[in-house]
């Protein structure tokens, strides 16, 4: 009597698309979480920035940038950004235009960054 092994090439060739597709699958939600976890951390810091800029609490920086967000209809991340960049001088046109157009629900006079000594805020140079 002769035994036959089963055929299992077809489910081992099904078996391999399935793993192959879940670690696309799983690399593709590494990738997100990174990102998430590195635009949580921008949003730290712009919260401490204003936070240390107005002289409120973190808690309050948080409330201020959320209120800002959904007034000016722009996402906190991209809030986030345009704080950070500012402070550290290499704020982009389109951030420019994102804190100008917030500061229009803040009190007269009030900025979110400080601007240069010439009343202009820093801004990144073009790449030659």
């Amino acid at each position: 009597m002769v035994s036959r092994l089963p055929d299992t090439t077809a489910g081992s060739v099904a078996g391999s698309q399935d793993t192959s597709s879940r670690v696309v699958e799983l690399e593709a939600e590494i990738a997100q979480l990174r990102d998430a976890l590195g635009r949580r951390q921008q949003i730290g810091v712009a919260t401490g920035l204003l936070a240390q800029r107005f002289g409120i609490s973190p808690d309050q920086a948080w409330a201020l940038m959320v209120r800002l967000s959904q007034n000016g209809h722009v996402k906190v991340r991209e809030i986030a950004k345009a704080v950070v960049d500012a402070h550290c001088g290499r704020l982009e046109p389109a951030e420019v235009e994102i804190l100008s157009s917030l500061e229009d629900h803040l009190p007269d006079g009030v900025r979110l960054v400080q601007t240069r000594e010439d009343g202009h805020r820093p801004t990144r140079e073009p790449d030659r």
